[in-house]
């Protein structure tokens, strides 16, 4: 949302008393600031001299940013004395220290702002003054903030604002084009708003485009109406800007950034610029290095707006705004691949075609070749086709370095393919391959249909949008001319309407909000909760819902659950609760969680029976406080019985469950059978209150199955569990155990103990464990018979029988032996002895007494030792000793080892690899001795070996699991175990794998010509993560390559091929695939053909219309009997002279549509035959009779020359090689001539097809000559002559001499060169040296004389000249002349009886010109310059207001030539007044003054 700053009045800025009376004064004069949109006011009206009013060279700039920012604004201001810099705001004040900070920096004299964590409340219009006494100056500044999210308080803010009709605060800038959400409902017909905008800023030759889009047909009406709202738009936009051009409308550049332009003047610089898309405000940033999305730039006049980060939701309609008027709009649109790019592979030297076809018409697509943008050139051609929508790449003579990937781009939508290049096999070694004429690759999709059906839809939408406009003209038309009561009426008739459909809107409204009721939700399938709806009983309905989350019964009025059955959950089964203290039976729930029964009013719950369910299925609660039934329910969970007010639980039976199923609590103590829950946690029964458990019997259970502990002592049977933990009979008062017979056990089957003394019989317990009989009172055991054991089956001992016979003397029947008491816990040790005697404890020799913490008793002959509360004290070695006899044992106090919360927290978390990956675990604990520590994998132990590395470390454990599979998938346990105890910890570790391959066989739904249809199931195992699409690939019979036809999302399990050829045979394969890969795939078993095959007869014989070496042209009449199926083309095969193989030009999919065909791929002079096929929809027929046998080979011609050079320079000693290219038929026979005479025999003529080559190893000077070549053949004969020169750098010129005849000339003449005479190319090249210059100058070139004149010779400047002669070889050295300038070399003058008389130059000094009147603004540079002349040279200096300046480093003075000159680099108000220049020299003085004032 976007916060715009709140205007309040109409008062231009800086024009409000606020700014004017900022100190309480009456407003002053008014100055003008350098920098626009600065208001200067000075409060007198002359300064005083060195005073100024504040003034700004930096004022604040316009800020628009995201709330929660940091806003600031920066100022610089000037003024003598230091102006006083204070801030204010429009609506508002300033004065919060934390959210408003000015501050000043000394340094940089910047006055700054700050607001950190701006909110959107600050946006406004701020000002800043600087004020001194002789004025102040005040600018203006605008905040905008972009709020972020929704705020709760807005809307009620704003129908607050509307109810006080505070307008202002509600409005809200916009664009003219509304946004989508917001668009009134268009009439029929009515044309879009961007139309006109786009209109508005699109160039002339884009006019058409647009209105075919938009459907507009009319063009003079739109021309008219155009022109209109351009004269209207030009007029708005010159109040803001001037210079408006250069418009380009949005583009995507190289680089994915997408970006307009244009260039414009803003009058005022503070003017505001927004940017829209789609009507909306959009927020930007100026600076190149934000994270914003969006940027806008300026560059001298031109502003950039430019996006990164593209995706498709940022197509639409763009527009930029300075303040209220529109300036430049544009419409970015997004384009789709229908067709994407395909895999080619290519054979070397072959053409390798991409193609794809696009959604909208492009004009061109940016394809790139291995990173690297392509472009269109000898390598590559990119074509597009006349509607745009298909685009093809072609890749040249394909070369083996050419491999790799290729891609198309459209915007933000590309696709790429690889292009795989295969050397030929078959090419010669060390000899380069003939590039093939074939193309390799295509789409393999008829890309012409699929861009024709595009076509057609966008043809279809703009007659539709036509069709509309036109309708709506002519009902405009219509209504014009109606009468004005029909128009009256009408408008009635429409207010009803209105009224109607308002009414009609409020009743709907009113149905929807009266028939919200939630009724029965059963059978939902739902991945989350599944519950019962509430009834206006109170009730819900049951919810019997397939579901991952909760199912659970619903409460009714009188307290109760419905059933939650039928649930297949993760969550827990268990039995309710009812006023009798029972819970209901927690029954036939199959449930990895718990199933619970309802509560209902009676106290009890609803059965929680038969729930399938991933979540919670329990029963409700009665008003009676009992539950229902949880029974029947099969859970990994808990299935339990629930609590009757008698105290009793329910039935928790025929649970199959892993967690714990047990019986209920009734009120007289009992618990309810636990039978017949299939468990891997604990079956227990009931306590009663005469104190018996219910039986626990029938519990297919991996925990323990117990009886329950009646009141007379006695356990209820645990028979018949299976169980691997504990099953054993229960405590009667009488003493005795309850039969645990019939168990299944891993653990211990034992019986229960009477009062009597002695044990219930353990019989038939099967158990890996102890099968033991119990005590009875009367000292002998019961029987232990039936137990299946791998440890000690024994009877057990008699109370009423002794064990030792010491004939009457006192003995020590139970000693002491060493324990182990945990910290704070109690501890007992008992001494039993045969006799009623005394006894005394002792610990570590010292002797106990009772007090302490510890108690000492005596019961008969029984002694006891008891610790309240075991402490490290206690530890030691403990003594009984009574008389002669004693027993010792140590008793050691220590803790339960224990993890960290945080430790056991992070263990706790599961650990997720990839297949082959390492799995790694590790558990920090407090060191400890004798601690050992063990791992589980599944319940399993792992020991340290194979895959499994376990390492114990004082402080910690790790175990590592190597190159885990998917099966290593499982719960993960560490175990601490030491003499007081154990602790466990677990964690899951995930092992994530690609999935299996998808289910078949693969079923074919549908097949026609055009479409083949296949379907298939999901894999059985998805790999540990979801499949996220299925990959096709199909194979056409015949052939070896897969294509990849596409994909289909994973919850579609079919897929339709609609690029078949009627009568070919395909095989499909299928892939799934989940972030970790791609599954093996799954393949038809047999080729599926498309639809059924009718073939076309065959075509005439083909005839061969003419040859040549390169191409043989030929022609063929259409099939006599085409059965009834239209031909599409034909296809042409060749075969070469004594060969069996037929050859295909062209390809099925790209018949010949004409029925003639020239045949480019031959080789010249090979002989050929030709037949040809037609090409029907269900491929290509029989073949034509093969042509007539047609040689590659061109009619004969007269010999003639191609390009020839007729002139060759060669360096003497250097070969000469003379090649003429040449055509003719036959053959020609090639002649040389030298001068029209043979050429003599070392000279060598190498004759090759099409080119003769004359060469001579060493060249002479005299191998020059015109060369002849003579072709001849039996048609003709055909000459050319070309010229060789063979010549070498020539040699240097004679001796030069210097001659002056005539005043100012000098002649200068040479001795040719030897060369001369032997080369009449050979010219010659003079330069000349003066003492004035010191530079040599060429004077003379190409002279073929060997003389030259050379001009302009002054007296007493001495001269040089150098000669050189020059060929088409180069420079020779140079022949230097003597120096001229001597006076034994010039000419006396005669002064034809004139006798000379002595003249004298001197003269006093004189002012040639004389100096200007200047007058430069302050802090200017300036120049002043006059001319003298004097002999002898005079002595010049320059005067101000009479003080001489010559020495003043203000001033730079120079002399030079007579001309005197004086400069000022930075004029001072004290270097305006007079300047003198005075000229002295022996024979007088001169002098000229000006006068210099310094502008302001």
């Amino acid at each position: 949302m976007f916060k715009r700053t709140k205007v309040t009045d109409g008062t231009a800025t800086g024009q409000g008393p606020d700014a004017e009376n900022w100190d309480g004064k009456e407003v002053g004069f008014r100055k003008k600031s350098k920098v626009p949109g600065v208001m200067i006011t000075q409060y007198i009206e002359k300064l005083p001299e060195g005073k100024s009013h504040p003034d700004f060279t930096r004022k604040p700039i316009a800020l628009t940013i995201q709330e929660g920012k940091f806003a600031f604004f920066k100022a610089i201001v000037t003024g003598d004395p230091k102006p006083t810099v204070v801030w204010s705001r429009n609506n508002g004040d300033v004065s919060d220290p934390a959210r408003y900070q000015s501050k000043y920096d000394p340094n940089s004299n910047e006055h700054t702002f700050e607001m950190p964590h701006v909110k959107p409340d600050q946006a406004d219009t701020y000002k800043c003054f600087a004020k001194n006494e002789y004025g102040q100056a005040m600018v203006t500044v605008v905040l905008n903030v972009i709020e972020v999210g929704f705020k709760m308080t807005k809307a009620p803010q704003q129908q607050a604002e509307v109810a006080n009709c505070n307008f202002k605060k509600v409005l809200k800038r916009r664009s003219k084009v509304v946004p989508k959400a917001e668009e009134p409902e268009k009439k029929e017909g009515e044309i879009d708003p961007k139309f006109w905008e786009l209109l508005m800023s699109a160039d002339k030759k884009d006019y058409e485009r647009i209105c075919a889009e938009f459907g507009v047909t009319d063009f003079r009406w739109m021309l008219k109406k155009l022109n209109e709202m351009k004269r209207e738009r030009e007029e708005e936009q010159a109040e803001f800007v001037k210079n408006l051009s250069d418009l380009k409308p949005i583009h995507i550049n190289a680089d994915g950034t997408a970006s307009f332009e244009l260039e414009f003047d803003l009058l005022d610089p503070s003017s505001s610029i927004y940017l829209y898309k789609d009507g909306e405000m959009i927020p930007y940033t100026k600076e190149l290095g934000d994270k914003m999305k969006h940027c806008l730039r300026k560059v001298g006049r031109k502003y950039i707006f430019s996006m990164r980060d593209l995706m498709p939701e940022d197509a639409g309609f763009y527009q930029l705004d300075v303040e209220d008027v529109n300036m430049f709009s544009t419409d970015f649109k997004m384009v789709d691949f229908l067709v994407k790019i395909q895999e080619v592979k290519a054979m070397e030297r072959e053409d390798a075609v991409f193609e794809c076809v696009i959604s909208a018409p492009l004009s061109k697509l940016m394809w790139f070749g291995k990173n690297m943008p392509l472009e269109q050139g000898d390598k590559y051609d990119i074509e597009v086709s006349e509607d745009k929508l298909i685009h093809r790449l072609v890749v040249k003579d394909c070369m083996v370095v050419d491999k790799g990937i290729y891609a198309a781009c459209a915007g933000i939508k590309s696709c790429n393919a690889w292009l795989v290049v295969e050397a030929d096999k078959g090419a010669p070694k060390g000899k380069k391959t003939a590039r093939k004429t074939t193309r390799a690759g295509g789409s393999g999709t008829d890309l012409q249909k699929v861009a024709q059906e595009q076509q057609q839809i966008l043809d279809k939408e703009r007659e539709e949008r036509k069709e509309k406009i036109k309708a709506a003209r002519e009902a405009a038309a219509e209504a014009a001319a109606a009468e004005e009561p029909e128009k009256t009426a009408d408008s009635g008739a429409g207010k009803d309407k209105g009224a109607a459909v308002k009414v009609e809107r409020i009743d709907k409204t009113s149905v929807a909000a009266t028939t919200t009721v939630a009724g029965d939700s059963g059978s939902g399938h739902s991945a989350g909760k599944a519950s019962g709806g509430a009834k206006q009983d109170g009730s819900h309905a049951d919810a019997g819902g397939h579901s991952a989350g909760k199912a659970s019964g619903g409460a009714k009025q009188d307290g109760s659950h419905a059933d939650a059955g039928g649930g297949h959950s993760a969550g827990k089964a268990s039995g309710g609760a009812k006023q009798d203290g029972s819970p209901a039976d927690a029954g036939g729930g199959h449930s990895a969680g718990k199933a619970s029964g309802g509560a209902k009013q009676d106290g009890s719950h609803a059965d929680a029976g038969g729930g399938h369910s991933a979540g919670k299925a329990s029963g409700g609660a009665k008003q009676d406080g009992s539950h229902a039934d949880a029974g029947g329910g099969h859970s990994a969970g808990k299935a339990s019985g629930g609590a009757k007010q008698d105290g009793s639980h329910a039935d928790a039976g025929g649970g199959h469950s892993a967690g714990k199923a047990s019986g209920g609590a009734k009120q007289d103590g009992s618990h309810a059978d636990a039978g017949g829950g299939h468990s891997a946690g604990k079956a227990s029964g009931g306590a009663k209150q005469d104190g018996s458990h219910a039986d626990a019997g029938g519990g297919h259970s991996a925990g323990k199955a117990s009886g329950g502990a009646k009141q007379d002592g006695s356990h209820a049977d645990a028979g018949g569990g299976h169980s691997a933990g504990k099953a054993s009979g229960g405590a009667k008062q009488d003493g005795s155990h309850a039969d645990a017979g019939g168990g299944h056990s891993a653990e211990e089957a034992s019986g229960g103990s009477r009062q009597d003394g002695s044990l219930a019989d353990a019989g038939g317990g099967h158990s890996a464990g102890k099968a033991s009989g119990g005590a009875k009172q009367d000292g002998s055991l019961a029987d232990a018979g039936g137990g299946h054991s791998a440890e000690e089956a024994s009877g057990g001992a008699r109370q009423d029988e002794p064990l030792a016979d010491a004939g009457g003397e006192p003995g020590i029947t139970s000693g002491l032996s060493d324990i182990h008491a945990i910290r704070g816990q109690p501890a007992e040790l008992t001494v039993k002895m045969n006799t009623d005697c005394d006894g005394a404890w002792f610990k570590d020799g010292e002797p106990l007494k009772s007090g302490g913490g510890i108690s000492i008793t005596k019961d008969a002959n029984i002694h006891k030792l008891t610790i309240h509360s075991c402490r490290d004290t206690d530890s030691g070695l403990l003594r009984f000793v009574s008389g002669d006899l004693s027993t010792e044992g140590r008793i050691t106090v220590g803790d339960v080892p224990e993890f960290d919360e945080d430790d056991l927290h992070k263990f706790s978390k599961p650990v997720i690899v990839r297949v082959g990956q390492n799995a790694a675990f590790k558990m920090p604990f407090q060191p400890q001795e004798s601690l050992t520590v063990s791992w589980f994998k599944d319940g399993t132990e792992l020991k340290d070996g194979g895959g499994v590395k376990i390492v114990r470390e004082p402080n910690h454990s790790r175990l590592l699991l190597r190159d885990c599979l998917r099966s290593d998938s499982g719960e993960i346990k560490i175990q601490l175990k030491n003499p007081f105890g154990a602790v466990e910890a677990t964690s899951q570790l995930i092992v994530l794998d690609r999935p299996g391959p998808p289910e078949g066989p693969v079923e074919t739904v549908e097949t026609t010509s055009s479409v083949i249809e296949i379907k298939w199931n999901p894999p059985k195992d998805d790999g540990g993560s979801a499949v996220t699409n299925y990959i096709i690939e199909r194979q056409e019979r015949g052939h070896s390559l897969w294509t990849k036809l596409g994909d289909v999302s994973a919850e579609k399990t079919s897929f339709r091929d609609r690029n078949v050829t009627h009568g070919k045979k395909y095989s499909y394969r299928i892939y799934a695939e989940n972030p970790q890969g791609l599954s093996d795939s799954l393949e038809t078993a047999d080729s599926i053909m498309a639809g059924i095959m009718i073939l076309s007869g065959p075509p005439g014989k083909p005839k061969v219309v003419s040859t040549s070496k390169t191409c043989i042209n030929l022609t063929w009449t259409p099939p006599e009997d085409d059965k009834g199926v239209p031909i599409i083309g034909y296809q042409v095969e060749k075969r070469k002279k004594d060969t069996n193989q037929w050859l295909a030009l062209n390809a099925i999919n790209e018949p010949i549509e004409d029925v003639n065909y020239a045949v480019k791929d031959v080789t010249e002079g090979a002989e050929y035959e030709f037949r040809v096929s037609a090409i029907n929809e269900s491929g290509a027929g029989d073949a034509s009779p093969p042509s007539a046998m047609a040689c590659a080979k061109n009619p004969n011609m007269r010999p003639c020359f191609k390009d020839p050079e007729d002139f060759l320079v060669v360096r003497a000693g250097n070969s000469v090689r003379v090649k003429i290219s040449y055509e003719a038929e036959p053959p020609p026979h090639i002649t040389w001539l030298k001068d029209d005479e043979p050429i003599a025999p070392w000279i060598n003529v190498i004759n090759t097809e099409g080119m003769s080559q004359l060469v001579i190893p060493s060249s002479k000077r005299s191998d020059s000559a015109i060369y002849t070549i003579k072709a001849k053949n039996s048609v003709g004969e055909a000459f050319f002559d070309v010229e060789v020169r063979v010549t070498d750098e020539p040699k240097c010129p004679g001796p030069v001499e210097l001659e002056q005849t005539v005043y100012g000339k000098v002649a200068v003449s040479w001795v040719p060169s030897p060369d001369q005479e032997l080369d009449d190319r050979l010219y010659y090249v003079v330069s000349q040296h003066d003492s004035n210059t010191r530079m040599w100058k060429t004077v003379a070139d190409r002279l073929f004389a060997n003389t030259y004149t050379a001009h302009n010779i002054l007296p007493g400047i001495e001269y040089h000249f150098r000669v050189y002669a020059k060929n088409d070889m180069g420079l020779s050295d140079p022949s230097q002349s003597p120096t001229w300038g001597a006076n034994s070399n010039r000419v006396p003058i005669s002064s034809n009886g004139v006798s000379s008389m002595e003249i004298s130059f001197e003269r006093p000094p004189s002012i040639l010109v004389p100096l200007k009147v200047h007058t430069p603004p302050k802090g200017y540079q300036l120049y002043m310059t006059c001319a003298v002349r004097g002999c002898p040279t005079p002595n010049v200096s320059w005067y101000l207001n009479n003080t001489c300046i010559n020495s003043d480093k203000n001033y730079y003075i120079t002399n030079s030539c007579g001309v005197c000159s004086m400069y000022i680099l930075r004029v001072r108000e004290n270097d305006g007044g007079e300047y003198r220049v005075v000229a002295v020299n022996s024979l007088g003085k001169a002098e000229c003054s000006t006068k210099l004032t310094v502008r302001d």
